[in-house]
């Protein structure tokens, strides 16, 4: 074997063990997205009769929608490795013909040879007419090798011949694997023009009633902004307490480690949960159903199932804890001069002062009673200053 051989070989199964390893990976989501959007129709089935929660009901089908997008984006990274699989084994393929090709030409002249000189007389008059012993005895080696070479030719056609039938197995199974795909997206697709059509008549029924909703919602705001005003009172106290003369933040040598560190993976930070959806961004913005009533967001709104729990996003020490009205709690961490907010817990695993490490479990997220949505408000401050989480966490 060449070496550009065993180069394309090399190439060929790093190319195989990294595709097994991220089709695992998407074969996983596409199972959880599969397991999220069953748990969201078994929700919406329980509460479409219930007048009291179209808004609810609108923000379910909104959310099985975005479920839905993720699932056939998840599909189409799976067909595009399969794509690449199926070209990687043609060219093997293809390269397994030539070599089956060359190694033929190579017998059919080894017995063309044996042909024109296979008469054992003839052999044997070839050896005695050595002038010597030695040259004799070279002359019966030569022949030993020509037949083992012929046997190792036949070996090596019988190998390859092997790895042919396997390799177009192995692409028949991939092209039904990718057909399969093909029509479940399709089916995704049609199913998803149905929720639209769900989705925007749940919206002609807030519309008809645009006043009864919109105070619903100011009065979920408003019990935030309270709680965002606690939040932003103990961020200032904690600033002011540890601020210089010199109007700069006083922090311990551990603490600027934190504070440094935390900057450094912006953008690469774990999520506060192990799983769940965006579905509501930061900034101030309209609501996304009663599109006359604008929010503003400090942080963004996760939806998650009910069995997952709050973690934190980095190593930090729990500052506060605030309990609410509604009896939820919210946990502040800091970590240096930044500090990360996470609301609307149920149940809480920590207190004031405990060292946190990455990814600690801090509390379980409080399920609505009424609408059954389990939700995390998450919020990123830097020196007071809220932040877009989106830019500080890994793929959010």
């Amino acid at each position: 074997m060449n070496l550009s051989r065993i180069i394309l070989l090399i190439i060929l199964l790093i190319a195989s063990d990294i595709s097994s390893q991220n089709k695992q990976d998407l074969e996983k989501q596409k199972r959880q997205i599969q397991n999220d959007i069953k748990k969201i129709e078994l929700k919406l089935s329980n509460s479409s009769k219930q007048k009291d929660l179209i808004i609810s009901n609108a923000e379910d089908v909104n959310y099985k929608i975005r479920l839905q997008q993720n699932l056939i984006n998840n599909i189409n990274n799976q067909l595009n490795l399969i794509l690449d699989e199926i070209d990687r084994n043609e060219i093997k393929l293809s390269d397994l013909k030539k070599r089956e090709l060359t190694l033929k030409e190579e017998l059919s002249k080894m017995l063309l040879s044996a042909y024109k000189k296979k008469s054992n007389l003839n052999k044997l008059m070839f050896i005695f007419s050595s002038s010597s012993f030695q040259q004799a005895f070279k002359r019966i080696q030569y022949f030993k090798q020509y037949a083992n070479f012929q046997k190792k030719t036949l070996t090596k056609i019988k190998i390859n011949t092997n790895e042919i039938k396997n390799i177009i197995v192995v692409l028949d199974s991939q092209k039904i694997n990718k057909r399969d795909l093909v029509d479940e997206n399709e089916i995704i697709k049609r199913d998803l023009s149905n929720e639209y059509i769900e989705l925007n008549s749940l919206i002609a029924q807030v519309n008809k009633n645009q006043k009864k909703y919109s105070s619903e919602i100011k009065q979920k705001q408003k019990l935030s902004k309270e709680i965002d005003k606690k939040i932003k009172k103990l961020i200032e106290e904690a600033l002011a307490k540890a601020k210089r003369k010199s109007g700069g933040f006083e922090l311990t040598e551990e603490a600027q480690l934190i504070s440094k560190n935390f900057k450094a993976n912006k953008g690469k930070l774990p999520s506060p949960v192990i799983r769940g959806n965006v579905v509501l961004g930061f900034g101030k913005q309209p609501h996304p159903i009663v599109k006359t009533t604008t929010i503003q967001s400090n942080g963004v709104r996760i939806r998650t199932s009910s069995d997952v729990e709050a973690r934190t996003i980095f190593d930090g020490e729990v500052y506060s804890i605030i309990k609410s009205k509604n009896n939820t709690h919210t946990i502040l961490i800091q970590h240096g001069n930044f500090f990360t907010v996470y609301k609307n817990l149920s149940e809480i695993y920590v207190k004031k002062g405990d060292r946190l490490n990455t990814k600690d479990s801090i509390g379980k997220i409080a399920t609505d009673s009424l609408n059954g949505q389990t939700i995390l408000s998450f919020s990123i401050f830097n020196n007071g200053v809220p932040q877009n989480p989106k830019l500080w966490i890994y793929k959010m």
